[in-house]
């Protein structure tokens, strides 16, 4: 498929082609609550973290930041990784070859030292420069420090996704001195985000402990788990990723395009093997487990104190996959058998009874659709990363004569990054370029159009289809839609309209509601009670999802015999540590998770005068007052101007903008006349105070007012 990369004219930069093919549920109250003051017979086991730096014109000092002669463990600055991992892949560049012939991009050895942690002072909300070569955005600084450890414990603490469905799915682990993270996901833009683009995990906290960080652990290659690492990566001073071939490649792509990829340390994994990856002085073994987009992985992770956690990420049971293997039932019994003493998760279809669908039933169903359509276009509507999904559908236009058009900058960029890796396979020609001149070459009924915008994104190639704004493709009577997708919760409003707007140019449309063109990627309870039975833990905590989707899960893990009293439901934040001899103790201290949102090159709290600013001018609008008054005398100096936006209709327009200009004009000269000399900060907050009370008196509304005072 040489031919198709060519056309796409896409630099998929970074990717190596490889040639060969904690409270229990409600009622529960035996799990013991820990502070500093208990298990005084355990030697206290403290990560102190560095000293910020300020002076940003010296190195950082190279001092140790860990203080602690107690813990009997030093610090592991080379990562071991056994026959379970490749080297790790550096990038830089000049590159070198592996012991495999595989080429290795290769950074400076001491780049994390020399630089570490220059920042200082309050940087929220600004890109600051920074030694990646690019402005990364701040943290602030958190007077925040983890509670102590006890020698041989091993703490978890989940940091995103606990507490939301699908988004900022992140967590951590540690044992001694050492921490290793897991994913690092976005939560797409929400309405009380107003305007932001995107929120992103808490890390604030870490900042602290950015040497005691040993990696990322990266389970699979969606966005709620991996769409934040090109903001949380540089603020932790580029910790190694972890993951499977298909997902370090998506990884980079984001990586590249934030102009990190120089800097970025990967270790690939091959999740079929079962193989042990030394991280620190964590004994880390991915597993496949079947998901939505291939190459997914579940965790083993065990620690010298004891601890052996499994950490599902996102999982189904699919025994008829395209891509990926059936689900390895005999591994995950063979992992289940070492004795698991904490059993994490995934949430996401704990509401609905019985076994998920296999993506072979949608296949089938998407191969009738295609050989019953004699005349127009098929569209049909996905999420860029279901790649198995795209491979059916090569598949079906090769036994059909047909053709593949991609749209949508998502799509096009992982289908080619798939394929250059290897994961999908077809004809030279299949798949076409999407020009005006390419879809005219070839008929309509010979035309499949895979494109973004199953959840009616404003800007998403089918939205500008269905607005008649696409440059190569418009919507013609006899088309025929399918939506492949199931509609995320709070898009249904977008997707209807979306649906409307389409049905207007006399399409035929397609969703699962009509036939199974769609399939979760999430383990319904049947496919919860199989892996809970295999692996067979002591403790079960419910991850990713509300507490709604947790607690079900948690009713579920009951009902194959898992003891109430064992099941840890935390929330974002909370801190539970697990002794050496298999006992958890839930902190009562808990990480301060704030919401993070990412706006343009900016960030800042949901909380913060920003968004309240957007949500006031929202519901009431904007006043600007122009007062020109003179320099000495302090007199205003001929009309006051005004302008209003959102705050009232056409025809109330002269009449309001007359009485709230005489008021102005009455509450500067009276406060001018009661405080001669008030300075003109003081002079604006009255101002801005006795307007605002005017106009909630005589419109209701409590619009945004900037009084501006100009001297002459």
């Amino acid at each position: 498929m040489k031919d198709f990369l060519d056309e796409l004219d896409l630099e998929v930069q970074g990717i190596v082609p490889d040639t060969a093919s904690v409270s229990g549920p409600t009622g529960s109250t035996q799990l013991e609550q820990q502070n500093n003051s208990q298990h005084s017979n355990n030697k206290p086991h403290t990560i102190a973290p560095k000293k910020p730096v300020h002076n940003h014109n010296k190195p950082a000092p190279n001092d140790n930041p860990l203080v602690n002669n107690n813990s009997g463990h030093t610090q592991n600055q080379n990562t071991k990784n056994n026959t379970g991992a490749k080297k790790p892949v550096h990038n830089h560049a000049a590159q070198a070859k592996n012991n495999n012939g595989q080429a290795q991009n290769k950074r400076p050895n001491n780049h994390r030292n020399k630089h570490q942690n220059q920042h200082g002072g309050d940087t929220t909300g600004l890109p600051q420069s920074n030694k990646y070569g690019r402005k990364i955005i701040q943290f602030p600084e958190t007077k925040f420090f983890l509670p102590t450890l006890r020698e041989g414990y091993t703490r978890y603490i989940p940091i995103g996704g606990n507490n939301e469905i699908g988004a900022k799915n992140m967590s951590m682990v540690q044992f001694g001195d050492d921490i290793i993270l897991i994913d690092c996901g976005v939560q797409f833009a929400e309405p009380d985000m107003l305007g932001a683009d995107y929120s992103i995990p808490d890390v604030s906290f870490l900042t602290k402990y950015t040497k005691n960080i040993k990696g990322f652990l990266i389970t699979h290659a969606h966005l709620d788990h991996i769409g934040a690492l090109k903001n949380v990566l540089p603020v932790l001073d580029m910790p190694t990723l972890y993951g499977t071939k298909l997902t370090l490649g998506l990884i980079k792509k984001s990586l590249e395009e934030a102009g990190l990829m120089p800097y970025a340390t990967f270790v690939e994994i091959d999740a079929s093997v079962a193989n042990t990856t030394k991280i620190g002085q964590f004994s880390v073994e991915f597993f496949s487990v079947n998901h939505s987009i291939p190459d997914c992985a579940g965790l083993y992770i065990e620690t010298p104190g004891g601890a052996k956690m499994v950490h599902t990420g996102d999982f189904k049971i699919d025994h008829t996959p395209r891509l990926d293997k059936p689900a390895d039932f005999e591994r995950y019994e063979e992992i289940g058998k070492r004795g698991i003493t904490l059993y994490l998760g995934d949430s996401t279809g704990s509401v609905t009874k019985g076994f998920s669908m296999s993506e072979k039933e949608v296949g089938d169903t998407l191969e009738k659709i295609v050989s019953e359509t004699t005349n127009g276009r098929l569209l049909i509507a996905a999420f860029s990363s279901w790649i198995s999904r795209v491979q059916q559908l090569i598949d079906i236009a090769q036994k059909y004569d047909k053709y593949i058009f991609l749209s949508g900058r998502s799509m096009v960029e992982n289908i080619a990054i798939a394929q250059k890796l290897g994961y999908l396979s077809m004809k030279p020609g299949t798949i076409k370029k999407l020009t005006v001149k390419n879809t005219q070459s070839v008929p309509a009924n010979k035309q499949i159009i895979i494109t973004t915008g199953s959840q009616g994104e404003e800007y998403s190639a089918l939205s500008r289809m269905a607005e008649g704004k696409h440059n190569a493709i418009t919507i013609q009577s006899g088309d025929t839609v399918i939506f492949s997708s199931s509609v995320v919760p709070g898009n249904e409003r977008s997707v209807g309209g979306l649906i409307n707007r389409l049905i207007k140019y006399g399409v035929k449309i397609i969703t699962k509601s009509d036939l199974p063109v769609h399939t979760s990627g999430h383990a319904y309870q049947e496919e919860q009670k199989i892996f809970l039975k295999l692996f067979a833990p002591k403790y079960f905590m419910p991850i990713y999802g509300d507490l709604y989707f947790r607690t079900r899960h948690a009713e579920t893990a009951m009902s194959v015999g898992v003891k109430e009293s064992n099941i840890l439901l935390l929330d974002n934040g909370n801190i539970v540590d697990f002794a050496p001899n298999g006992s958890v103790f839930r902190s009562k201290i808990k990480v301060p998770i704030m919401e993070y949102v990412i706006d343009g090159y900016g960030m800042g709290l949901t909380t913060s005068h920003v968004i309240k600013a957007r949500e006031q001018m929202m519901n009431a609008g904007v006043l600007v007052l122009q007062y020109t008054v003179d320099k000495k005398s302090k007199a205003i100096i001929g009309h006051i101007k005004l302008e209003t936006r959102g705050l009232v209709y056409v025809d109330e327009v002269r009449y309001i903008h007359r009485i709230i200009i005489k008021k102005a004009r009455e509450v500067f000269e009276n406060t001018l006349k009661d405080i001669p000399d008030i300075e003109e900060k003081d002079l604006l907050k009255i101002l801005r105070t006795d307007l605002e009370t005017f106009i909630l008196k005589k419109v209701d509304r409590e619009p945004m007012i900037i009084p501006i005072i100009t001297e002459v």
